[in-house]
């Protein structure tokens, strides 16, 4: 499954109060031995993925056969962040095309390790030069290196953690043109483990980031279902309906939150807002995570009307519903 974000229609349609969770993909072109964490080639409709922040002004646009994501503001350091696993041994790379003048401070780049718009560390392209620097309350540049850049031309971004203490950047442009930079990494902003872009008085379209992990990836849970996954309609009206969701505890032990459920919406249903817990939804795949502060499910026990939601019509049975990564029965009444 690939994490996309389409059509939202305004910067302000992303929530931006919600906790984000990697999700594994597979790309055309990607390393064999390489996991991708998170992927977005902004195709697929999707709802409270992205976070943005610092300004800007963010569309979606069709431009050489593809939909991309726009960054149209040259003022502020608009910030887009998302995903999760930006670390050692991971790499993020996006096409950008830069939109405005990259003169005096103008900037557009990836980022990795991104805590906030003020606690990343970014690749990109300023002026006649390629950068690698993070941003920690202050902007700090680790290492540049020649590279000239046009507006209206897409470019291949990366930027890289091959080993602790390692900040690696590289660009790729028409022609082959093509520059690489690395830098030991002081240290300094706030830890951080998603991916994004970050520009600095400048705009620039965006498309098909990726955040891939040279590591294995880690085995899938097993095990037998922990609980039972009931959702009752309370209130149905005419643009959606309100639901809470059931959990009856089969096992022997207390489930101790944060839990997390997914299902699928095979009618084009898709959550409007949820409460007691945080969520994104990726096509017809919700995933929704219980607040930390719920109390833990005694073994046989039923937590009735702890987590509820708003989705859109018609009201019907998800399909293919987990707990905590493992495969469970639901019922939907």
């Amino acid at each position: 499954m690939k994490l996309s974000a389409r059509r939202l229609g305004t910067a302000a349609a992303f929530i931006a109060a919600c906790s984000l969770f990697g999700t594994a993909a597979v790309l055309p072109g990607a390393a064999a031995n390489a996991a991708v964490l998170f992927s977005d080639n902004f195709e697929q409709p999707t709802h409270n993925v992205w976070l943005t922040g610092s300004g800007g002004t963010w569309s979606f646009a069709e431009e050489d056969g593809s939909t991309v994501w726009k960054q149209s503001s040259t003022a502020l350091t608009p910030t887009a962040w998302a995903g999760s696993g930006s670390g050692t041994g991971t790499a993020v790379t996006a096409r950008v095309k830069p939109t405005s003048p990259l003169s005096g401070s103008a900037l557009v780049s990836v980022a990795g390790k991104v805590a906030n718009p003020n606690n990343l560390y970014y690749a990109g392209l300023r002026g006649t030069t390629l950068e690698i620097g993070f941003q920690a309350g202050a902007t700090v540049v680790l290492a540049s290196t020649p590279f000239t850049a046009s507006v209206g031309t897409w470019y291949t971004l990366s930027l890289s953690f091959p080993t602790p203490g390692t900040v690696t950047g590289s660009v790729t442009g028409p022609g082959g043109a093509s520059a690489t930079v690395s830098a030991a990494d002081p240290g300094g902003p706030q830890a951080g483990d998603k991916v994004g872009f970050y520009m600095r008085a400048a705009g620039a379209s965006l498309d098909d980031i990726r955040l891939t992990d040279a590591l294995p990836p880690p085995p899938p849970p097993t095990g037998t279902c922990q609980a039972t996954i009931a959702i009752a309609v309370t209130v149905a009206f005419g643009s959606g309906y309100l639901a809470y969701v059931n959990l009856t505890n089969v096992s022997a032990a207390p489930i101790a939150p944060p839990w997390t459920i997914t299902w699928q919406f095979d009618q084009g249903q898709y959550l409007q807002s949820v409460f007691s817990a945080t969520w994104y939804q990726v096509g017809p795949t919700v995933h929704l995570t219980s607040a930390a502060y719920l109390p833990a499910i005694p073994p046989g026990a039923t937590r009735s009307e702890a987590v509820g939601f708003i989705a859109t019509t018609p009201a019907q049975a998800p399909t293919n519903a987990t707990f905590n990564g493992i495969s469970c029965p639901l019922t939907f009444s």
